[in-house]
């Protein structure tokens, strides 16, 4: 597998904290894309490459 993608919630601060911590990278983000609970909020597109991935895992031993 080459590329892992996801998306959040702008206002998901906790997600978007533990995707990062994981070695996820934001790539764009989509304003105001989606209509939550009566409120317009943004979708952060992030992703993850198998180099990023293997870096990480190299360092943590």
């Amino acid at each position: 597998m080459h590329r892992i993608q996801l998306e959040v919630y702008g206002n998901n601060h906790r997600a978007r904290r533990v995707y990062e911590k994981v070695g996820f990278v934001v790539e764009g983000v989509r304003r105001d894309a989606a209509l939550r609970e009566g409120e317009w909020t943004d979708e952060v597109l992030m992703s993850l490459l198998d180099h990023e991935w293997a870096a990480l895992s190299s360092t943590a031993r």
